[in-house]
């Protein structure tokens, strides 16, 4: 069984009262002498579960502390605060109180008098040795005890005073130890000091302005003697040097500055100071990762080394990017990628993986041969190109990350386009004989322009959440242009007419009304599909239409720099089924309108002239009657009689653009098209019903749920790796919990999320950390 020092003092207090009553009288009192004050800042705590423990001092009856008079009216209980059991043995706690004081009558001081008598007619609470109880003698005891051995310096003897009050009622901080000493005991006091060292650094003295005197005293040791150093900032390059050097303690300094670099923004700055000039080799050599401006070096090496690269043949450039990778993949392990200091190890990682998928040979036999390539391989070849250009930020490393996409990326686009070009040109069955058919789904989430590799890549995500997610490829109504292609893929479809006129693209319905946005909302309510505009507006029953995404909008916006915001869609998309879910929803089914094409650096032009067109976008034009053109042309979805004229390969009829839809390929033709089920729905109302903030501490109560159920508190609520608790434990039991959560987010908006065991979301709620 474990036992703490409290536990065992108040035991041994308990065996002080032990006598003979055949050979003695009941002791009147027990005297407790504290020559050192060892134990003056625990007899509070004692007080709580011994109401008969006085303290001889300054008059404070609230603390029941007293002078010697007072004392004595206390042992006769003739004052209403001696409320203790007859039974008990009062207990007079003698801070500076030795015994050889009680012994030396003739010298004793006035006041103390009075409390002489109470050696003879009391006893004493000592060591069977004679001497006063010290904390290093009680600890050690084998039988009043714990028995566990303390190292005898006064670094230790002073520490065992300072961190008395923090380990005093711990059953576990002494358990299983057989000897403690000072460094022991001060890290009790100071168990965080190695993120205190990190904010020490960042922060200076300034960081402990808040901290008592004891504690600070208790950290300059500590420093001292595991860390080596004399907490002092006009020595901090010296001190980031010690850092850098990752040697003996300081190792670990550095995993924890490695693992969250972002809570310590002030350490690059200093490591870029105290950088030595020369490194060292062999085994006395200074680690290259702990340096900015090696990492520096290294990126600006890598540059050039691409910029190389790109002007050699495929061939000898894809084994360049794959001896580079070798070579700089170790920098991704490194604290500076995970500052963002290494945008071209980054983008690297992605470059070699597209560059080696687009050279590898792939069927196009036909449509579906083609197709299948797609759909099990060569999606990753655009992924790994939208990758590699989001890792890089500066125009200068965006050059020259396109200069690689052109090299291996844009042959592959055009090579995998007019193959597919000429197949569909050969035989367009796969967009002539599209029929509408009736929407058996209640729950319809349309996301514009949701090309099929990003939801390949958006249900890899949705793994987490341990949902029954099916993923299907079909093909998108031509020309793959909004107004054409969403009334396809809508409930709504079996009532456009398939004799329509044409005005920018755009269909009319059997009713002869132009589906505008006002009409294709009318459309729906006749089809008994709800349009949802917010979250009230779903009900477990019924049918739904929702539509979310604007990729579409920033990629004629932004062109290129469109990828950076393809986390954001999917973000949108993850809380819209969540919502969705939340809501009592079961089975969700995602469709989009086409896809795109994506160029860095821009599409190749093929010139159409203007007056040979009635409407001419980007990648599709109607031609004027009686005018030709060499063109692919193909019947328009709305009215076969109809036929519009593409773009060849990958081509656009305007300059200078870098995204575009419209055309005829894969990647603007090929929708996917995803069922979500949730497998784990429950009838449990689970529900948070309560927060509470003590400074960082956070009581939640929920419902009634399974203690098998977790609280978290994130600020990103549905990603995991937002966490800011540090608890080990975020399990409900009893439906309360109390986490403690980062300093780091004091004050910063958050959310409390309820979780049941498979990870997903049941109820959630936005706070204010402390507040």
């Amino acid at each position: 069984m474990k036992y703490s020092i409290y536990d065992k003092v108040v035991h041994a207090l308990k065996q002080a009262e032990n006598h003979n009553s055949n050979l003695m009288v009941k002791p009147e009192v027990i005297l407790w002498p504290d020559p050192e004050n060892q134990w003056c800042d625990v007899i509070e705590v004692l007080q709580k579960g011994i109401p008969h423990l006085l303290i001889y001092g300054n008059f404070e009856p609230s603390k029941k502390q007293g002078p010697a008079i007072w004392l004595k009216c206390m042992i006769a209980k003739v004052l209403p605060e001696a409320n203790w059991n007859e039974e008990a043995i009062p207990i007079i706690y003698l801070p500076g109180i030795a015994k050889s004081d009680l012994r030396n009558v003739e010298n004793a001081v006035f006041n103390f008098q009075p409390l002489l008598e109470y050696q003879y007619t009391g006893t004493l609470f000592m060591q069977d040795n004679g001497r006063e109880w010290s904390i290093l003698a009680f600890i050690e005891n084998p039988i009043n005890g714990l028995g566990i051995k303390v190292a005898k310096d006064n670094a230790t003897k002073d520490a065992l005073k300072k961190t008395l009050p923090s380990i005093f009622q711990d059953k576990e901080v002494l358990a299983n130890k057989t000897v403690i000493d000072a460094d022991y005991l001060n890290n009790q006091l100071f168990p965080d000091i190695i993120p205190s060292i990190l904010k020490w650094m960042c922060k200076g003295d300034s960081f402990l302005n808040k901290t008592d005197a004891g504690k600070i005293e208790t950290f300059n040791n500590l420093c001292k003697s595991q860390y080596e150093f004399e907490p002092d900032h006009k020595n901090i390059k010296a001190i980031a040097e010690k850092l850098g050097s990752q040697k003996n303690s300081w190792k670990y300094v550095w995993q924890l500055y490695a693992n969250a670099p972002h809570k310590y923004p002030e350490i690059e700055g200093l490591l870029r100071l105290a950088k030595p000039a020369d490194l060292g080799i062999g085994v006395f050599a200074l680690p290259d990762e702990s340096w900015p401006q090696v990492n520096e070096l290294k990126e600006e090496a890598l540059a050039q080394a691409l910029s190389k690269a790109a002007k050699q043949d495929a061939v000898k450039a894809l084994a360049t990017l794959q001896d580079l990778e070798k070579e700089h993949s170790v920098r991704r392990n490194w604290v500076w990628f995970e500052l963002g200091k290494s945008p071209m190890a980054n983008a690297l990682h992605y470059l070699v993986q597209m560059a080696a998928k687009a050279n590898e040979a792939f069927s196009s036999s036909s449509i579906e041969a083609i197709k299948n390539y797609y759909t099990t391989h060569g999606f990753s070849v655009d992924q790994f190109m939208r990758k590699a250009l989001a890792a890089v930020k500066s125009e200068k490393d965006k050059t020259i990350v396109k200069s690689i996409i052109h090299l291996f990326y844009q042959p592959w686009l055009e090579n995998i386009t007019k193959k597919f070009q000429k197949l569909v040109e050969q035989d367009a069955n796969i967009f002539t004989s599209q029929k509408a058919v009736s929407e058996i789904e209640s729950f319809v989430l349309f996301v514009d322009a949701f090309r099929y590799e990003l939801a390949e890549e958006f249900c890899k995500r949705l793994t987490k959440y341990k949902l029954k997610v099916s993923l299907q490829a079909s093909w998108s109504a031509i020309p793959s242009l909004t107004p054409t292609a969403k009334p396809n893929v809508s409930p709504i479809a079996n009532a456009v007419s398939i004799k329509s006129g044409i005005t920018e693209f755009r269909p009319q319905l059997q009713n002869g009304k132009d589906l505008l946005t006002p009409v294709f909302r009318d459309a729906l309510k006749t089809a008994d599909f709800k349009l949802v505009t917010n979250a009230n507006d779903i009900q477990s029953e019924g049918k739904y239409w929702k539509e979310i995404g604007d990729i579409d909008t920033k990629g004629h916006e932004e062109q290129a720099d469109m990828v950076k915001r393809i986390e954001e869609l999917f973000d949108q998309v993850e809380e819209a089924l969540e919502v969705a879910f939340e809501r009592g929803i079961k089975r969700i089914k995602i469709v989009t309108d086409h896809g795109w094409l994506l160029l860095p650096g821009g599409l190749p032009k093929t010139q159409l002239n203007a007056g040979l067109t009635e409407t001419r976008w980007g990648r599709c034009a109607l031609i004027k009657e009686g005018a030709t053109t060499d063109l692919l042309h193909l019947p328009w979805r709305w009215n076969p009689s109809i036929y519009i004229a593409y773009a060849p390969g990958i081509s656009f009829f305007k300059a200078n653009e870098e995204y575009a839809h419209g055309g005829i390929s894969l990647h603007e033709c090929l929708v996917p098209t995803i069922t979500i089920e949730n497998p784990h729905e429950k009838n449990i109302e689970a529900e948070i019903k309560a927060v509470k903030w003590i400074n960082l501490k956070c009581a939640i109560h929920t419902t009634v749920v399974p203690d098998s159920y977790s609280i978290d508190i994130r600020t990103k609520y549905n990603e995991k790796s937002t966490s800011i608790v540090l608890s080990k434990t975020k399990q409900l039991y009893q439906n309360e919990v109390t986490l403690m959560v980062d300093d780091d987010a004091e004050y910063k908006a958050a959310t409390i999320v309820l979780v049941d065991e498979n990870g997903r979301i049941l109820d959630k709620k936005p706070t204010t950390v402390g507040g």
